[in-house]
């Protein structure tokens, strides 16, 4: 269920939208969200995610999972899905496709910890929604494609992506815009060719709803990477709770051509569910997750290129990430969880 924790000003200003100031170093927590995963036809052959879990505790973790496809959000809810031994670390071939047992499908997926045969629901969670049988995993996925038509067996894959799992408290947030952590920035974006041509790149751009409480309106601009020079008009996207979109340069900016193009990212307009809890009122918790992923368009060998902020951590910030225990850096302000932890 809904949880929030108590963090110092300074940790929460650092930990806010850690998928590019921290994730990097800090991706263990109870709940993790992977923003892009599937099984999956695309214009290269078959898209198949690996995922690979780690177990961070000496306990055995139940983990349960939430996989969400569209800008709708539909989900699929798999409780209890498998369980880990205490410290294990296991590999998913084809996590979509084997483990969840569906034959199409991509989105984003969110993980859930808790130490096995205990109750992680409503009844053990403390005000803030935390329950102590909530136990902490970290992700990482790989995502490549094999020709269309092929098995695994067949073309064992030789290229691929990371996508790394990323903690719910990592979530970019309009309600963050007095810390200049509100919009995040992707670089290394290029468009120069079709589908098939040598020497030629397209690109992608992704966002998930990192929140369960409130539709939101994601939007992108797109600038010249040398003269800053805006390009076009912005694109907009508006994603229901949890929903997920990726979405092709052209589409989002028809006519584009050339390299060296960064975007940046934010949300408007969020509106929450009516279903909030308190502790996500009055705008439902808004949160969300970006990406980009540029292609070579005859290998279909993709790179993924990560969000990140225009701003360095404080001194302080960094303070508080090495020396936690610092009176200045606890119990002053919460951070929030924006989704349900699926048990």
């Amino acid at each position: 269920m809904f949880n929030f924790k108590k963090f110092g000003v300074a940790a929460v200003v650092a930990m806010m939208g850690a998928a590019s100031a921290m994730a990097s170093n800090f991706r263990g927590a109870d709940q993790v969200y992977v923003p892009a995963a599937g099984h999956l036809a695309g214009a290269s052959g078959t898209f198949i995610s690996d995922v690979y879990i780690s177990n961070l505790t000496d306990d055995r973790v139940t983990v349960s999972v939430n996989f969400v496809q569209g800008a709708s959000g539909g989900q699929s809810t798999f409780n209890n899905a498998f369980t880990l031994a205490p410290r294990e670390r296991r590999e998913f071939v084809d996590f979509v496709g084997v483990q969840l047992n569906l034959a199409s499908g991509f989105g984003q997926l969110i993980f859930s910890g808790c130490k096995e045969s205990t109750d992680c629901g409503p009844a053990t969670q403390d005000i803030y929604g935390f329950s102590p049988n909530f136990r902490n995993i970290s992700v990482e996925s790989r995502i490549y494609s094999i020709p269309a038509g092929t098995t695994l067996a067949q073309n064992p894959p030789t290229t691929g992506q990371l996508f790394a799992g990323l903690p719910w408290y990592s979530f970019i947030s309009q309600d963050q815009a007095a810390n200049g952590l509100d919009k995040i920035f992707i670089t290394g974006i290029r468009q120069n060719g079709g589908a098939g041509t040598a020497g030629t790149s397209r690109s992608n751009i992704g966002f998930a709803n990192a929140s369960q409480f409130s539709t939101t309106t994601i939007v992108v601009k797109l600038f010249n990477g040398a003269t800053g020079a805006q390009i076009g008009n912005e694109f907009t996207q508006v994603l229901s709770p949890l929903g997920h979109a990726q979405v092709n340069l052209t589409t989002m900016f028809p006519g584009v051509n050339g390299t060296n193009f960064y975007a940046t990212v934010e949300q408007r307009n969020s509106t929450p569910t009516g279903d909030q809890p308190d502790t996500c009122k009055p705008n439902g918790c808004p949160a969300f997750f970006a990406y980009g992923s540029v292609l070579d368009n005859a290998s279909g060998d993709a790179t993924t290129l990560e969000a990140q902020y225009s701003k360095p951590l404080s001194d302080n910030q960094i303070a508080c990430i090495y020396n936690p225990s610092n009176a200045s850096c606890k119990n002053v302000q919460s951070i929030r969880r924006a989704a349900k932890h699926i048990f």
